[in-house]
């Protein structure tokens, strides 16, 4: 049985994604028990198999005092949460996306694809396709510090 654990900044969808995503995990035939994390996070989090984090979408400018407080709110909150997962040695992945997607990015995390290429929509000088890999989806932060570190590293190599 998989246990899974969503945490998230209010208003941000994870009671949905968590009843979605025990449905789609259900109807496959996987045992799994989904459940919404908020702080303080229970002590067992760490036990879990995977947790995920909704991340904030883009918001759109603030008419009103009270949407610039709702949305510094749910900054703050996403920050803290970010902290708390981190400060405990906490590995999440973040969702991101219309509902669809972070139901889509879940069952990834849950199974993920196998990291073989694909070919990109997008074409290169001389007509071939240029190649990406499954894995440039993902949305692991260790993962995405190590690349970001090597690209960092591969520039200031160039130019030595």
């Amino acid at each position: 049985m998989v246990k899974i654990a969503i945490a998230g900044a209010p208003s941000t969808g994870k009671s949905p994604l968590a009843a979605s995503l025990g449905q789609a995990l259900h109807a496959s035939g996987r045992q799994a028990v989904v459940t919404v994390a908020t702080l303080p996070f229970p002590p067992d989090l760490n036990s879990h198999d995977l947790v995920l984090l909704t991340g904030l979408e883009p918001a759109p400018q603030a008419h009103s005092a009270a949407a610039s407080m709702a949305a510094a709110a749910q900054l703050a909150a996403d920050e803290a949460i970010r902290t708390a997962l981190t400060s405990a040695g906490i590995a999440y992945r973040v969702m991101y996306g219309s509902a669809d997607q972070r139901l889509a990015q879940a069952l990834d995390a849950v199974n993920p694809p196998s990291p073989t290429p694909q070919r990109a929509s997008g074409t290169r000088r001389g007509g071939k396709s240029a190649w990406t890999w499954v894995c440039d989806k993902c949305s692991d932060p260790g993962c995405e510090h190590r690349m970001l570190s090597d690209l960092l590293a591969q520039r200031n190599n160039a130019a030595a």
